[in-house]
């Protein structure tokens, strides 16, 4: 069977395969500029993986939704914790569900359906505190801030950085691009609705 998008298969013989968004950054591109640009130290080569903040939140989904070894809780919880979830994303549009089935996670989406959920189902903040534990959500805070700031940095100063690059030299333009890089794909701009 071919396919334009990447498949994941499931099962074996394959019975389920699920389409899936694999943001592409054109590694190929960016070695490209590297080595025009001369920017093959460390520090360089370090910024093509840059910090992912949409990736290091994404982990909370995760944990709500296992179980430690030795730790006990509601048999329902992660069955509720899910119908809920999906259930505010469903409600909240497209805009918001289709991000979060493709592994995408934006800021505006995931503020936007926290949020809803804290209103209709309040209950679920402290089930989840002492399911996850309070350390784990204070660190996981600091990724989700740092989404928005990523978020925001990606829509309003990139456009002018951008126009700037022309006036840089290889090695500084190359250094700008994997900021912008970084902003982009750490806010899950590279997706689009």
């Amino acid at each position: 069977m071919m396919c334009a998008s990447p498949i994941v298969c499931c099962a074996s013989p394959p019975t389920l395969c699920i389409p899936m968004h694999f943001p592409q950054p054109q590694h190929t591109h960016k070695n490209t500029k590297k080595t025009q640009a001369d920017c093959l130290d460390a520090s360089s080569l370090s910024a093509i993986n840059a910090y992912n903040p949409g990736l290091s939140s994404a982990w909370m989904f995760q944990k709500a939704m296992s179980l430690r070894p030795g730790q006990s809780t509601n048999p329902d919880f992660i069955n509720r914790l899910l119908a809920d979830n999906f259930t505010t994303m469903n409600n909240l549009g497209n805009s918001v569900m289709r991000p979060f089935l493709q592994d995408v996670v934006q800021f505006g989406s995931l503020a936007r359906t926290m949020g809803s959920m804290m209103v209709t189902r309040p209950l679920s903040v402290p089930e989840i505190l002492m399911h996850v534990g309070p350390g784990p959500v204070a660190d996981w805070v600091v990724h989700f801030v740092a989404l928005g700031v990523y978020a925001a940095l990606d829509t309003a100063a990139a456009p002018p950085l951008r126009a700037l690059a022309g006036r840089l030299s290889p090695k500084q333009r190359y250094a700008l691009h994997r900021v912008l890089d970084a902003w982009r794909y750490g806010a899950g701009h590279d997706y689009k609705v």
